[in-house]
């Protein structure tokens, strides 16, 4: 069962497909500083149900919340005036589940999640698994005490200072990829599920190539890439 509440900003707000979007989860939130830089950065900021407690507590206004609304702050901001309520009542998905589902409708470029780790170890792991789906298809970046962008094959220039901490995890078989900028590089390397890509140093900005295969790019802030 699905029901939907209409706003005069849904169609613009689809037909725009924003270039980058935060959506906000029921978890953790660690950093709260960096979760409202990114939201200054993002045009579009989607809450999954009880994502929208932490917006309220940040003083951010969510475009939509999306979910079955029984974890909603109550009473709701004056000023969410124009938030787009997308109700879906299937309890055979997740709040996380269908807030990725419509965000398969807006068109996003790339999505920041916060709020994936916390409270129920079966959640988080769930979590994990929908954030490497998606991934594995469009443009995904954890954020936590840190940031992890999932990258598939391709080129990338990581924007990380000099002596900040890159760690790599493949979690695709085959996965192949080659780092220059660091401390320790690599050239067509296979790399798979373990410690091998852990704690490496970037030299200044990383350029780094996926020849095969998926891996989660991770370091202790944001990053451009």
């Amino acid at each position: 069962m699905r029901g939907r509440v209409s706003s005069p900003s849904r169609r613009a707000l689809v037909k725009r497909s924003p270039p980058s979007a935060l959506l906000l989860l029921n978890g953790d939130i660690p950093d709260a500083a960096m979760i409202r830089r990114l939201a200054r950065r993002c045009r579009v900021i989607i809450c999954a149900d009880g994502g929208a407690r932490h917006a309220r507590r940040m003083g951010l206004v969510p475009d939509v919340v999306v979910g079955d609304m029984d974890s909603l702050p109550r009473p709701l901001p004056r000023n969410w005036t124009r938030t787009l309520y997308w109700c879906d009542f299937n309890e055979n998905s997740s709040d996380f589940d269908k807030a990725l589902e419509f965000m398969g409708r807006t068109g996003c470029g790339r999505l920041y999640v916060a709020g994936l780790f916390g409270g129920r170890l079966d959640h988080c792991m769930v979590n994990l698994s929908l954030a490497r789906r998606y991934g594995a298809r469009e443009s995904l970046v954890v954020v936590d005490r840190g940031m992890a962008a999932l990258l598939g094959p391709g080129r990338y220039r990581l924007g990380l200072r000099r002596g900040q901490r890159l760690s790599l995890l493949a979690v695709a078989p085959r996965t192949r990829l080659s780092v220059t900028g660091a401390r320790y590089p690599l050239r067509h390397a296979a790399l798979v599920a373990g410690s091998r890509g852990l704690s490496n140093v970037a030299q200044g900005p990383v350029g780094l190539h996926v020849h095969a295969g998926l891996v989660w790019a991770m370091a202790p802030d944001v990053f451009e890439f």
